[in-house]
């Protein structure tokens, strides 16, 4: 239990850390207009809920799906598509990010 506290104070650290890199912070804007443009248009198109839109948004940018949700019209599936393939390679660059500033949290303790 210990292990996995100490995982989420190193990420809570790495994202602190990168929120000072403009690069870092550009990617998560890109990210946050890609869930909420998501969730938008699932809500508008689909009429699904809110929760249930951004949802849907953030399963299709992580690759982990879900077979509870998809979508039903032509244009949506379309959509989503389009969204998965751009919005994979985005979360792609967040991850990569993130753990660059992670490791340099990690080097840093090992120094001191």
């Amino acid at each position: 239990m210990a292990t996995l506290w100490l995982g989420l104070v190193r990420l809570l650290a790495g994202f602190r850390r990168g929120l000072r890199d403009p690069e870092f912070r550009a990617i998560l804007f890109l990210l946050a207009i890609a869930m909420t443009g998501g969730a938008v248009f699932f809500h508008a198109v689909e009429g699904w809920q809110w929760i249930d839109a951004a949802y849907f948004s953030a399963m299709a940018l992580t690759t982990v799906g879900d077979a509870t949700l998809s979508p039903t019209t032509a244009i949506a599936k379309i959509f989503t598509m389009l969204f998965s393939i751009s919005g994979i390679g985005l979360m792609l660059a967040f991850l990569s990010r993130l753990s660059t500033f992670r490791e340099r949290y990690d080097d840093r303790k090992d120094q001191e």
